[in-house]
């Protein structure tokens, strides 16, 4: 596990399963069953406040992340 900051947001990266994980606040890296959907199971990872994740490189979840908490930025939530 990584830890970076962009822009003064302190984020932990790593890698599971060939995917790219950016998550906000303190994650273990370990994941948590949530419930199996009818197309998806569904996971949470353990100690985060907000994960995106994907094929894609730092920069592009990190753009994720930001279209993804806009809402929550907007009226003041701080990650």
């Amino acid at each position: 596990m990584r830890n970076i900051t962009i822009n003064g947001v302190k984020f932990s990266t790593f890698e599971h399963a060939g995917e790219t994980y950016l998550c906000t606040g303190n994650p273990t890296g370990k994941f948590q069953f949530d419930y199996a959907g009818e197309f998806n199971d569904y996971y949470t990872v353990e100690g985060a406040t907000s994960v995106v994740s994907g094929n894609k490189s730092v920069e592009d979840l990190y753009e994720e992340w930001l279209d993804r908490t806009e809402f929550y930025r907007s009226i003041g939530i701080r990650f």
